[in-house]
């Protein structure tokens, strides 16, 4: 369900804007909550509001949402917990209002007026308070203005509890220089890598006895995944696109549609200083070529910034009168004076972009793809309630394939498959959760594709025999003695290697590294790499494994962070509001628990299961 919300003159008033909104939505004064139900239970003396509830259920939907840039089903959202994580929100948040009224904390008439008065929703036409508007939209979602006013003076009044419990939680400033000292500080390393080539010895030969053991020993290696036996039913856009003719006349209409992306005329990136008079652009102009001024203080002596004058990616029609003379120069450079709308003008040219014109001719074969798979869309939109409706009705994947375009498949699907419908999201997710009770459902993919699936059976894992996979264990207990001869070599060089015996001196390819810092990485080497460096002691080596061969690094010199660079100083600014900012956090959750902690809570289970019922579609 969406969630409308209004802006208003604070989080406060957005917040109270979106209760009212979900309130009104929601109709939880309907029949199927008691008529009157408009209580979830209660924290104290605090009554909880299904309102407060269902509107931080909401909220937590969204932001989980849009973390994972995906919508998720009700079962998802339970499984997941958002509805325990809205409840105990809520009922901190009542908490720490018993709290305040014990405390005997509370904010006057005038700052509720105050507040009020500033909701948009509650404002007139000409941006001023309504009083008729107020009680309008109150009384639209069953709300009485004394309740109103009370949650506005709650809210206000836990807030000056918040600000007086998080006064002066700051942490030691030694504890974010720590931080940042651990963080600046870089290394220079030297590194080399030990491959196959480097042995004397040729690689081994594995005995019989030697495949047995080592098949024995390692049977995850040799064993196929647990899997599952599925047929399904799909029609994608791409599937149908091929089939699709277009008129010449659409294709056309396409490419003027798109004359922006296919039609992208010689521009520049420009800057325009105005003069008054001819004389002033004229002077200013023989200071810049004589050197006398740059053009950034003939704009500072104009009173202006380079954020005034800029034009921006201009094209030579854009700038009028002047652009014949602005498109002259054929590299970056001042020129001018030149007569425009405004008045004389000096130009600064600061880049020259080339244009890009992709005649019709050109475009055509992706223009027929992308309107045939328009077209495409539009015919499995329509299908789509075909397939539904047969679905609904009983028939088989088979038989919906025999009456529809979709296309019927089978395969034996696992956690690692690949390729066809198993490269879309939707359909692994379909996959993993399908069970044998489950009757085929139409779901959608990514490229507004669709599709159904039914669980055949299951495929448990099954350790291969020897036979069957020989050459696969004998290609594995080979490069594994391999790895390991690598390694002996390694750890015997180790010991020998320092600042004054350095890799190369021991026949390896040395690779440097300066300046690294823990977040930095080296291409075509394992991730620990960096921090095995920061790890290990100045001019001693280490050694770590590599998907080819082993590794031996050696740190050679260690920069201490350096507080006088603007970028450190940046840091330690970023770090210390962050560790700021969760601290506060922190001991505000704990405040609030303890609050929770002194109150009884309790709430009415059956009403709470009914609005998960009606929000999540499940209880």
């Amino acid at each position: 369900m969406a969630t409308k919300k209004k802006s208003g003159a604070s989080k406060l008033a957005v917040w109270i804007i979106v209760g009212l909104l979900m309130f009104g939505m929601i109709g939880f004064g309907a029949a199927g909550f008691n008529g009157t139900q408009r209580s979830l239970g209660k924290v104290g003396d605090k009554t909880v509001s299904i309102s407060s509830y269902s509107t931080a259920l909401q909220n937590e939907i969204v932001e989980f949402q849009e973390q994972i840039g995906r919508d998720i089903t009700p079962q998802e959202m339970q499984a997941i917990g958002l509805d325990q994580r809205a409840l105990n929100r809520v009922i901190s948040t009542r908490a720490l209002d018993q709290l305040v009224t014990d405390l005997g904390l509370s904010a006057g008439d005038e700052r509720v007026r105050e507040q009020v008065v500033e909701i948009s929703a509650f404002q007139g036409l000409d941006g001023e308070f309504d009083r008729e508007a107020y009680a309008e939209v109150l009384q639209r979602n069953n709300l009485k203005e004394a309740d109103f006013e009370t949650s506005l003076r709650e809210d206000a009044a836990r807030r000056i509890l918040q600000e007086a419990v998080l006064t002066g939680v700051t942490a030691p400033e030694a504890y974010g220089k720590a931080m940042v000292a651990y963080l600046a500080e870089t290394r220079d390393f030297s590194w080399a890598r030990m491959t196959q080539d480097i042995l004397v010895s040729p690689a081994p030969e594995p005995s019989d006895e030697d495949l047995i053991t080592y098949h024995s020993e390692n049977p995850a290696e040799f064993t196929t995944l647990a899997a599952k036996s599925i047929s399904y039913i799909w029609l994608t856009p791409s599937m149908l696109a091929d089939g699709i003719e277009i008129d010449e006349r659409e294709l056309r209409a396409a490419y003027d549609s798109r004359s922006d992306e296919f039609i992208q005329l010689p521009s520049r990136l420009v800057e325009r200083i105005i003069f008054p008079s001819q004389e002033m652009a004229e002077n200013a102009m023989e200071a810049i070529t004589e050197e006398a001024a740059t053009f950034e203080e003939v704009v500072e002596n104009r009173g202006l910034t380079l954020q005034d004058v800029d034009l921006g990616d201009v094209t030579e029609a854009e700038l009028g009168a002047a652009g014949p003379l602005v498109f002259s120069l054929q590299e970056p450079g001042v020129i001018g004076p030149a007569e425009t709308d405004l008045g004389p003008a000096l130009f600064r040219v600061n880049a020259i972009l080339d244009g890009n014109v992709q005649e019709f001719d050109s475009v055509r074969d992706q223009l027929n793809l992308d309107v045939a798979l328009d077209v495409a869309r539009l015919q499995i939109a329509d299908v789509a309630e075909q397939v539904d409706d047969l679905l609904a009705g009983g028939a088989t994947l088979e038989d919906v394939a025999s009456e529809t375009d979709l296309q019927l498949a089978t395969l034996d699907w696992h956690v690692q498959s690949e390729g066809g419908i198993s490269d879309y999201e939707e359909f692994q997710t379909a996959a993993a959760a399908v069970t044998a009770e489950d009757f085929p459902a139409l779901g959608t993919l990514s490229d507004n594709g669709i599709f159904a699936l039914r669980l055949d059976g299951e495929l448990p894992a099954e350790l291969q025999p020897l036979e069957s996979v020989r050459d696969a264990v004998a290609k594995s207990w080979t490069e594994k003695q391999i790895k390991q001869q690598l390694r002996d070599l390694a750890d015997g060089i180790a010991p020998q290697v320092s600042l004054d015996a350095p890799l190369a001196s021991f026949g390896l390819t040395e690779n440097l590294q300066d300046d690294m810092n823990r977040n930095d990485s080296v291409d075509g080497t394992p991730p620990a790499l960096v921090m095995t460096a920061f790890e290990t002691e100045l001019g001693k080596a280490a050694v770590l494994d590599a998907a080819e061969g082993v590794i031996i690094l050696v740190p050679r010199a260690i920069h201490a962070a350096d507080f006088e660079d603007p970028q450190v100083q940046s840091l330690q600014s970023i770090l210390g509001n962050r560790i700021d900012t969760t601290l506060a956090r922190d001991v505000f959750e704990a405040f609030s628990n303890a609050a929770r902690g002194a109150v009884d809570v309790n709430i009415n289970q059956t009403t709470l299961r009914s609005i998960n019922n009606n929000l999540l579609g499940g209880g």
